[in-house]
């Protein structure tokens, strides 16, 4: 039988340094350290790619188009997945009071990421399932690369051109480079440095509405990973196959990315929405204006025992009794978007689309 030729996402996450620490270090902690920072990567990166195997050092993903239909995703994962890391680090290395070598060493690891788009056949064998081909042969090539001779980069996420083009965001402010393998070619190459896009992250201005300040507040529980129910509020093809009664559609995206100044349109609402503040996979804050009504909304993901707990904030910003702003708050929330009925087709939505998949308290 035929196994069908499927295309997608390949990923893998790597912990620099490992050789070197393993090496340096007692086997008992150097171990104990490692295998923290290798489940905190699966935990992040699954379920919303499934996982291949741990291979050592790496934690290798995939996720088929069907899955991914946001790439965008998919940069989101590797940078959150970085920031977690990061401050996982932190924290080991507050948390230390061994003065032996392997603790005294936890600053040495960082990580780098491979992203590839190609064509595999998912394979099962020995009860494992994989997919195999020349995609994931290139995708484990790209590990032995030229970028760290080249910019002297030691975290970074590098990107293929199949990678990028189907993710879509600019290539401004990225390395560009070509890595040849025997019998694979010549592959064109976008880098960026995940130490400047941590401080980055880190430095942005933050907006966020929390819950003794809004004027309406609608709490839910998902049984998805947050990574999930982030993607299925921040695709405006899915947003509109759950929000009742709406068309959203993605307008500005400054370097091909959402992201503060980036906006959405819903023409059924007559409704802009500014992004202000986007932490995947934690909340986003945004201005909706709507028949020349401004309202502020902030969206928090949190883990909970079910999978993830959602809390939509919303303030009306308007020059009028707090009284009256709750009632109006409240008429929008529960009967122009109708969001509870909403929630529960994203449930159903979710479920469909990822059985077996979406129920999980990871990430």
């Amino acid at each position: 039988m035929t196994q069908q030729i499927q295309s997608g996402y390949l990923l893998i996450a790597d912990i620099s340094g490992f050789t070197s620490f393993i090496a340096g270090t007692e086997l008992d902690h150097g171990q104990a350290i490692l295998r923290q920072v290798l489940e905190r990567l699966v935990g992040c990166l699954t379920p919303t790619m499934a996982l291949c195997e741990v291979e050592g050092d790496a934690v290798f993903v995939y996720a088929p188009d069907p899955v991914a239909t946001r790439g965008e995703l998919i940069a989101e994962l590797v940078e959150s997945t970085y920031a977690a890391f990061r401050d996982q680090q932190r924290t080991m290395i507050h948390n230390a009071t061994c003065p032996c070598r392997a603790c005294r060493h936890i600053g040495d690891l960082d990580l780098k990421f491979v992203v590839h788009h190609g064509e595999f056949v998912v394979q099962a064998l020995a009860g494992k399932t994989s997919p195999v081909g020349s995609s994931v042969n290139l995708t484990h090539r790209l590990l032995k690369n030229r970028l760290t001779e080249e910019t002297g980069w030691v975290a970074y996420v590098l990107y293929t051109g199949e990678a990028l083009g189907r993710i879509g965001f600019s290539t401004e402010g990225m390395h560009a480079g070509a890595e040849n393998y025997e019998h694979l070619g010549t592959t064109r190459t976008w880098s960026m440095d995940l130490h400047a896009r941590y401080d980055e992250l880190i430095a942005r201005r933050r907006f966020y509405l929390p819950s003794d300040q809004c004027h309406a507040e609608v709490t839910r529980e998902f049984h998805a990973a947050r990574p999930v129910v982030w993607d299925w509020l921040g695709d405006m093809r899915k947003r509109t196959r759950w929000m009742q009664g709406s068309s959203w559609i993605g307008d500005t995206r400054p370097g091909g990315r959402t992201g503060p100044q980036a906006s959405n349109h819903c023409a059924t609402y007559n409704a802009i929405e500014h992004v202000l503040d986007w932490r995947p996979f934690d909340y986003y804050t945004v201005r909706v204006t709507t028949r020349g009504v401004d309202v502020l909304i902030t969206v928090e993901l949190t883990p909970s025992s079910q999978g993830t707990r959602l809390s939509w904030r919303m303030k009306v910003e308007l020059p009028l009794p707090v009284w009256l702003l709750r009632r109006i708050a409240e008429r929008l929330v529960r009967r122009r978007m109708g969001l509870e009925a909403g929630f529960d087709e994203m449930e159903r939505l979710i479920q469909a689309e990822r059985p077996g998949l979406a129920r999980s308290a990871a990430g």
